[in-house]
This record gives C-alpha cells, sequence and structure tokens, in this order.
C-alpha cells in the first residue's frame, strides 16, 4: 500500500462492519474518493467528529486494493454555523447530496470542489434566502458539469425571446413559443424567472441572498431547477425530497 496526502469535503458516511465507516470525500485533486474509516464508531475513536459531513479536512490515507484507508485527519473548516441550524442542515445536504450525485470517483474536479467550498463558506454565516442560495448554487453546478442552459435566445432556432417561453429540459435552455410545440419534456417559465436565473449564473453566490427576488418567482426558479436537475441526473434525492416536504408543511 502507498501512502497519500490531500484535502477534501467530507459528503457523506455509511456504516461498515461494527465500528468501521466508509466516508465518501470530494478532494481538491483526485476528484471522488471513497475511503475506509477504522475504528471511526468506537467512543474513544482517534477521529473524533473529524470525518462527519460538511468537515473540510486535511487528509492521510493508504491505497487500499478495493478502498482506500483514512490514517489521519486534521479539520481545516468545520462549517459548525451549518449544524447550529436546522435550515442550515437541510440546505448545505442538499448540496453534498447533489455533488456527490454528478462527482465522478477519481476524476479532479477543481472548478466542483471550489464550488461545493464556497457553497458552504456561505451558508455556514447567512441567516436568510438559503432557497435562493441554493437555487444558485445548482444553476452554477449544472453549468460546471455541462448542462449550462441556454437563456439569452431560443436554443432551438436562435430567435430572439418573447413574452411567451418555455424551458426545455430537452434541447437544455429556453425556446420561445413557436419551437415548444415539438418538445414535450418543456414547462411554461416567465421572463421574470429566465433573468433571474441568468443573473444568478452570473454573480458570486454571496451576492445570491442579497438579490430582491419576489416570492412567487423564487417559487418558479425552485420548481424549474429540481425538475432540470432530476432530468439529467436520473435519481431521486432525499434531501430534496426533505425539502420538499419542509415546503409542503
Amino acid at each position: 500500500m502507498s501512502l497519500y496526502k490531500t484535502k477534501g469535503i467530507i459528503l457523506r458516511t455509511h456504516k461498515l462492519g461494527e465500528a468501521d465507516r466508509i466516508v465518501t470525500i470530494l478532494t481538491s485533486n483526485l476528484g471522488k474518493v471513497s475511503a475506509v474509516a477504522k475504528g471511526v464508531r468506537k467512543t474513544k475513536s482517534k477521529f473524533g467528529s473529524r470525518l462527519e459531513p460538511f468537515m473540510h479536512v486535511d487528509l492521510v490515507l493508504y491505497k487500499g486494493r478495493n478502498l482506500d484507508i483514512v490514517t489521519q485527519a486534521e479539520i481545516i473548516d468545520s462549517f459548525s454555523g451549518i449544524r447550529d441550524n436546522f435550515d442550515r442542515i437541510t440546505y448545505g445536504s442538499a448540496m453534498l447530496d447533489l455533488t456527490n450525485k454528478v462527482a465522478i470517483e477519481g476524476e479532479r474536479d477543481v472548478a466542483l470542489y471550489n464550488l461545493l467550498l464556497k457553497g458552504l463558506s456561505v451558508i455556514s454565516g447567512v441567516k436568510k434566502n438559503f432557497r435562493l442560495l441554493l437555487i444558485a448554487f445548482d444553476i452554477k453546478l449544472m453549468a460546471i458539469s455541462g448542462y449550462m442552459p441556454k437563456l439569452e435566445r431560443c436554443v432551438v432556432c436562435e430567435k430572439g425571446l418573447g413574452a411567451k417561453m418555455h424551458f426545455s429540459f430537452q434541447w437544455g435552455g429556453v425556446v420561445c413559443d413557436d419551437c415548444k410545440v415539438s418538445d414535450r419534456n418543456s414547462i411554461v417559465v416567465t421572463p421574470a424567472a429566465v433573468e433571474t436565473l441568468s443573473r444568478l449564473l452570473r454573480r458570486p453566490l454571496l451576492e445570491a441572498i442579497d438579490m430582491d427576488v419576489i416570492a412567487r418567482t423564487e417559487d418558479e426558479l425552485y420548481l424549474l431547477m429540481h425538475d432540470y436537475i432530476a432530468y439529467y441526473i436520473q435519481a431521486r434525492l432525499k434531501s430534496r425530497e426533505c425539502l420538499s416536504q419542509l415546503a409542503c408543511s
């Protein structure tokens, strides 16, 4: 076995045997890595809480035959503000969940790593607009993952957009009223939602929480991004279902 060092964000954990856990980590230079943390569930574990979701850590690992083994972990940032607030936990978990779904094992993705790091940093300190922040995170993640939607012109005919338009999941962007007739995978979208989504895509994450967006437009964007993500990842995310239940309660 060979030893290596890396920095990473803990995405998720699950139990292995009586005392161990498998830890899924988004690393800065190696992409997503799954590794075993031996004895981490014991009361006197040397890791303590350093290998829990949200933790940003310095790691030392051994390269194993099937799974790598974590031997050391030191906290860079615990993002303690997230765990102190239920809304932050819920929306932060949605960030981790989607990142885990799109990240590829062993494939370096610096842009994704930096986006998640920034997302957790921002949500750890904010007191409002959690959902708008998540929408901004989602559209940026989709863009760097190769699914940036076209928002300025009709993605089919390249013509300018009128007052009536649709968002096409199949074509990956906005379509005019004429072109939508041949696309079953589209939904009606308002000009306000398209303009706001374009602004969220261009602006830094931190600025999203200060944007003045009316509730109706935010609701529309949340459902739009929910469906857009579901269309491309072809999977149900438990964290998103949790958010939907909260919205209905």
